[in-house]
């Protein structure tokens, strides 16, 4: 804890002199230093506790501080469980010829019990017999029109990447239908 500068008031001493003529007695110079040592310790103890009370708020906004950090960390644990968890609806959107791949409107439903209509679209497919992964991100959740994105490596949907599911791209002349994330404790057939 850093020391505060106290106050130290000037004593009398017995050689100084109060008027011209003489010199403070003893009893004046013993009524003086308790007075000024009165008034030092009163200032002082004001000023030891305005200190403490600095001491005290920094620890307080520091608790605060962690605090907010501990609620923002279980924020985000619960969002990323609600986006984990999702699905959509229908659970089969996804359709593909050998070029393209179309993406059904559908309901994403999280787990935390909202959910957000999303538009439909299309995306170039990869390749005849590929397995492509559709997904889009949406940071706000709100669905509407996203912009769809394709891989042949299966992404995570955690953070802002919704999957919407898979789908074999088909050699020339046929379709294939795909599957996305399904209700949690769906069995599929």
């Amino acid at each position: 804890m850093p020391v505060a500068n106290l106050l130290r008031l000037p004593r009398l001493d017995s050689f100084t002199d109060i008027t011209p003529q003489s010199k403070p007695t003893t009893t004046f110079q013993i009524w003086w230093a308790n007075i000024a040592t009165a008034i030092e310790a009163s200032i002082n103890g004001i000023q030891l506790a305005l200190d403490a009370a600095g001491i005290a708020q920094a620890a307080a906004d520091n608790a605060n501080a962690a605090a907010a950090a501990a609620m923002a960390a279980t924020d985000t644990v619960t969002r990323d469980q609600a986006l984990i968890n999702s699905y959509i609806e229908p659970s089969s959107v996804l359709t593909s010829d050998p070029t393209t791949i179309s993406i059904a409107a559908h309901t994403r439903y999280y787990a935390d019990g909202t959910s957000a209509a999303v538009s439909g679209g299309s995306i170039p497919a990869t390749g005849p017999a590929d397995i492509d992964y559709v997904y889009y991100d949406d940071p706000a959740r709100a669905g509407g029109p996203v912009t769809y994105q394709v891989s042949t490596t299966a992404p995570t949907q955690i953070g802002d990447t919704h999957v919407v599911g898979a789908v074999t791209v088909p050699t020339v002349g046929t379709t294939n239908g795909g599957d996305g994330p399904r209700r949690p404790g769906e069995v599929i057939p």
